[in-house]
C-alpha cells in the first residue's frame, strides 16, 4: 500500500490546452498538491476571489482571455497575488519581458516535469 501524500498548498492552473491541464494537474496532484483548472480567465479570476491559491499557473497565449486578463485583474484587485504567478508559456520573448517582471517566474512550454515541480514548490514555499 502506498503512504498517504501529506496535502500540500492548493494550484490553480489557467490553459486552454485539455492535454496540458491534464498533464500538470497529474504532475501537481502526484505531488500532493491540490489542483483547479479553468481554460479562461473569467472563471480563473473567480477561484481567485473564492480561495487561497499558493500558486498561480497562467497560460498566456490563449483564443480567450487568458494569462494576461489575470494578471491585469491582479494588478489592480491583488497586487501582492503576483508573486505567486508562474507564467506556463510558449510565449515569444517579447511578451515575457513586458510581463515577467511582476511575476514570480516563467516555465518555458515545452517544460520537463522536474522544472515544473521545482518552481511551483519554490513560489509554494514562499
Amino acid at each position: 500500500m502506498l503512504p498517504l501524500l501529506k496535502r500540500k498548498a492548493r494550484v490553480l492552473i489557467l490553459d486552454d490546452d485539455l492535454a496540458m491541464q491534464r498533464l500538470i494537474a497529474k504532475l501537481l496532484s502526484r505531488q500532493g498538491y491540490r489542483v483547479d483548472v479553468v481554460s479562461a480567465a473569467a472563471p480563473a479570476i473567480e477561484k481567485i476571489a473564492q480561495t487561497d491559491y499558493a500558486v498561480l499557473l497562467l497560460d498566456l497565449m490563449t483564443p480567450t482571455e487568458g494569462g494576461m486578463t489575470v494578471i491585469r485583474h491582479l494588478k489592480q484587485s491583488k497586487p501582492a497575488m503576483l508573486s505567486r504567478v508562474l507564467l506556463v508559456t510558449a510565449s515569444p520573448d517579447a511578451v515575457l519581458r513586458a510581463v515577467a517582471p511582476d511575476v514570480a517566474g516563467v516555465v518555458q512550454k515545452p517544460f520537463e516535469a522536474p522544472e515544473l515541480i521545482a518552481a511551483v514548490e519554490r513560489v509554494a514555499a514562499q
